[in-house]
């Protein structure tokens, strides 16, 4: 397997900033995408193959992922 690409993208105050990373797992990717995306979205990618695509939404009691 190869490794994984979190692919995280700007900010509302900065759209056009993004950032990659990379991880051995599904697991790792997503705990990566949990620490460092506040609030907005994310991509993992095998390869040249997305296998998820990840929006996070900050709620008054808690955050919870969209997962497509």
């Amino acid at each position: 397997m190869n490794r994984l690409r979190i692919a995280i993208h700007g900010s509302a105050r900065d759209p056009d900033a993004a950032i990659a990373l990379e991880a051995l797992d599904i697991a790792t990717a997503l705990t990566i995408a949990d620490i460092n995306v506040g609030s907005g979205d994310a991509e993992i990618w095998d390869g040249e193959k997305r296998l998820a695509r990840l929006s996070k939404h900050a709620g008054r009691h808690a955050t919870f992922w969209r997962v497509s």
